[in-house]
């Protein structure tokens, strides 16, 4: 009998998608997670395009040159928000349907299917899903502010909280979600894992990072995200900075990445 039955968690996945529905479905059998699809947004489906043509005109300056998988993206992880509103749902966890994870998020949702009361509201819980980016380890976690949940320590990020990317498995509140799809009433579109956007619009406060989840490496072949901004960036230049520069500011980096653990 699954264990979760006070902690929804929310899969999101193209229905037409069945060999991935079928892989995330079983990893998740075999941990005895509960779980629901949800069925992402086709950005080639009508509705998108309606979502779309009505949103476009209120889109922030920043955002106008979106590829149309990025929107579709946008769109289905708000949708999951607008059930959870709807449902009055305090807490939820999201994934993306190419995850990959062990018994270590098993004994996460089990904890918080007993007691949510370690979770802050306006903060978002990242479980990781940050391999391949290219800000992965870019960001710092504090070695003071830690939360235990189902023996998995989640670590407040104190340094370029920004640098967390990707949205395949988060665990988020009623309340960001609410002011998540306020910010597309008031701005348009904007990319989901655009965490700057969220923080300099109130729509959580901090966040708190563990690496129990991975993310394959993606590639035109497996991404249609991928595919649409490799398409999007053909022909654009880019000034390769000198190598010792590179390495003094990689080095720079680091070392605030460091500094932000005593934080």
């Amino acid at each position: 009998m699954p264990m979760n039955e006070n902690f929804p968690v929310f899969v999101i996945s193209l229905k037409s998608d069945i060999e991935r529905r079928e892989k995330i479905a079983k990893l998740l059998d075999d941990v005895n997670i509960d779980f629901e699809f949800f069925d992402a947004i086709d950005y080639r489906s009508d509705k998108f395009k309606g979502i779309r043509n009505s949103a476009s005109a209120n889109s922030h300056a920043k955002y106008v040159d979106m590829t149309e998988p990025e929107m579709a993206c946008t769109l289905s992880h708000l949708a999951v928000y607008q059930q959870i509103i709807d449902r009055n749902l305090q807490w939820a966890l999201v994934l993306e349907d190419d995850v990959h994870f062990d018994r270590r998020l098993s004994d996460v949702v089990h904890a918080l299917s007993l007691s949510t009361s370690s979770l802050k509201q306006g903060c978002s819980y990242v479980l990781g899903g940050q391999q391949g980016t290219s800000d992965y380890q870019l960001f710092g976690l504090s070695l003071r502010h830690i939360v235990k949940i189902g023996g998995i320590w989640f670590r407040k990020v104190t340094y370029k909280k920004h640098k967390v990317t990707r949205t395949c498995s988060y665990i988020v509140d009623q309340r960001y979600c609410q002011q998540a799809l306020k910010l597309f009433s008031s701005h348009g579109f904007y990319l989901i894992d655009d965490r700057k956007i969220l923080f300099d619009n109130d729509v959580m406060d901090d966040i708190y990072f563990c690496d129990i989840v991975t993310h394959p490496l993606v590639n035109i072949s497996n991404s249609h995200l991928e595919l649409s901004r490799v398409n999007k960036n053909k022909g654009v230049c880019v000034k390769k900075r000198n190598v010792i520069i590179a390495y003094i500011l990689s080095l720079r980096y680091r070392i605030r990445v460091f500094l932000g653990s005593f934080i």
